[in-house]
C-alpha cells in the first residue's frame, strides 16, 4: 500500500478498502452523461435501464444503496466498487478534492472517517 500526496494538499492517502468514503451520509455522486454511458456499457444495460435502476429522477446523480451507501459500494473483508474500473471521476479524485483541502471541519470530518487519510507531516 502506498500513500499518495499531492501539492497542495495537508494529507497523504492510502486506501485501507473500509468503504467509509462511500457511506458517508448526505453524500453523492453525480455522474457525467460519458460515465453514465460507461457504466452502463460495462453492466451490459442500456442507458435507459442504467438510469432507470441506478440513478435519482434528475439523471445528474447516483441513488443510495442501504444505509445512505453507494449503490455500487461491495461489502467484504475489505469494501469494494463493483464498478470500480469505470468509476466516476470524482471517485477517482477521491480524497484529493478542492473543498476537503479548502474547509478545515470537513477536512477534519474526512480524517476522522476515512482510515486511509492521515496528516502529511
Amino acid at each position: 500500500m502506498t500513500d499518495e500526496r499531492r501539492e497542495g494538499f495537508p494529507f497523504r492517502f492510502a486506501c485501507r478498502r473500509s468503504g467509509n468514503c462511500c457511506a458517508i451520509p448526505g453524500g453523492f455522486v453525480r455522474v457525467r452523461a460519458e460515465e453514465r454511458r460507461a457504466i452502463a456499457d460495462y453492466l451490459g444495460l442500456t442507458e435507459a435501464a442504467f438510469s432507470s435502476r441506478y440513478l435519482e429522477a434528475d439523471g445528474g446523480h447516483l441513488k443510495d444503496g442501504l444505509g445512505s451507501r453507494c449503490v455500487f459500494l461491495r461489502d467484504g473483508g475489505e469494501a469494494a466498487c463493483n464498478i470500480y474500473p469505470v468509476r466516476p471521476q470524482k471517485c477517482r479524485e477521491w480524497p484529493f478534492w478542492p473543498e476537503v483541502r479548502d474547509d478545515p471541519d470537513l477536512l477534519a470530518q474526512v480524517q476522522r472517517r476515512c482510515p486511509g487519510v492521515t496528516p502529511d507531516t
